[in-house]
């Protein structure tokens, strides 16, 4: 297998001159282990056959490569963090996204067939994995680690080939071609720090005091992992912001008691008061609603039933995975929307994926009334 190396400016500008509108193959290897924002450590680019490894720890400013991209269709596999990274540097996802994955599962191959797999299945070749975990921004690369990266995108535009006549045969391509603009359209989501706290575990266990502290220290905790490019339980770990909201200490041995660990105290501890005596100083009325879990409305057990018994029929009939079409989290997503927002917040909110696009269509018509 062929390919070659990019580590001066000079080379990436040479490089750059020969890109057309042809589709571009992109793979990421980044490390991501304490901090908020991955660490790019290698970029890996296949057009016309050619594939180029572009080394970001060598060049600092990959701003022009960014820019060449914008508004090419890219083809890439379980694209989810390589966009994460993609918008991170370049600041949007202006691209057409063809994701390998996604349509492997239109075509009924599993929610989620690794890049091994998929390979293996259309191409009949084996690929080592054996270099997945390592450290990719250490540096000297070794020789094993230049060649499995460059074959993660050396299959990516022949399996499309093969998986698109198969999707086009099977009725699947629009539907394919929408949910990777839908997961463009996901990532490009501003990540809104007044709404951080709602992913939290046992909010219905917290007065609305509590919930306005937690949402107060939830939206602290992330902008301040945000600042300090740290993962966000390496600030507070989202435990002990439940154990702060429900018990709302005023003192740092208050927090000692609360049994948080010292790092926490010693570095965040007087920001962490500060919040929560922010929130004592504030008007009662502006705090959240009390949170009423799904699972306590009537009959939720055997609605959530019943529709996945109708997702599953939909899912035998197309010949899909269910979890492609409507797993548990999005029927709750669903469920949440009509049953805890009245017919006005419905009309402003944003639709749940069951009532949008190709989902709305092969079922969501079905839960309408």
């Amino acid at each position: 297998m062929q390919f070659d190396i990019i580590t001066t400016p000079a080379q990436l500008s040479d490089y750059l001159a020969t890109l057309d509108n042809s589709p571009i193959s992109l793979d990421t290897e980044f490390v991501r282990t304490r901090t908020f924002y991955a660490n790019l450590g290698l970029l890996q680019v296949s057009q016309n056959k050619n594939i180029t490894l572009i080394d970001p720890i060598a060049i600092n400013d990959l701003t022009s490569f960014w820019e060449a991209i914008d508004k090419k269709e890219c083809i890439l596999h379980a694209s989810s963090e390589d966009l994460e990274i993609i918008k991170q540097h370049k600041g949007d996802l202006n691209i057409t996204l063809f994701d390998t994955q996604v349509a492997c599962s239109f075509l009924n191959h599993g929610a989620s067939l690794g890049y091994a797999k998929m390979v293996e299945l259309i191409e009949g070749v084996i690929l080592d994995k054996g270099e997945s975990r390592t450290d990719w921004c250490a540096r000297p690369l070794t020789t094993k680690q230049q060649h499995y990266a460059a074959a993660d995108v050396l299959y990516l535009k022949p399996s499309l080939a093969v998986l698109k006549q198969q999707l086009i045969e099977k009725q699947m391509y629009d539907f394919f071609q929408q949910e990777c603009e839908l997961i463009l359209q996901q990532k490009m989501k501003p990540l809104d720090p007044n709404k951080a706290y709602k992913s939290l575990d046992n909010l219905s266990q917290l007065d609305r005091e509590g919930l306005a502290t937690i949402r107060a220290l939830a939206k602290w905790r992330l902008e301040t992992a945000q600042a300090r490019n740290m993962a966000v339980n390496f600030v507070v770990k989202a435990e002990h912001l439940w154990l702060l909201a429900h018990y709302r200490p005023t003192t740092k041995n208050d927090l000692k008691r609360l049994k948080l660990l010292p790092n926490e105290i010693r570095i965040h501890g007087d920001n962490i008061l500060a919040v929560i005596a922010n929130v004592a100083k504030e008007d009662p009325e502006g705090y959240p609603p009390l949170i009423t879990r799904l699972v306590d409305f009537p009959d939720y057990k055997k609605i959530l039933k019943s529709m996945r018994d109708k997702v599953k029929v939909c899912a035998e009939k197309h010949e899909l995975p269910v979890e492609l079409i409507a797993s548990k989290r999005v029927i709750n997503e669903y469920l949440s929307w009509r049953w805890k927002l009245n017919d006005e917040q419905r009309l402003t909110a944003d639709k749940p994926k069951l009532m949008t696009g190709w989902r709305f269509e092969l079922i969501g018509h079905q839960f309408e009334h």
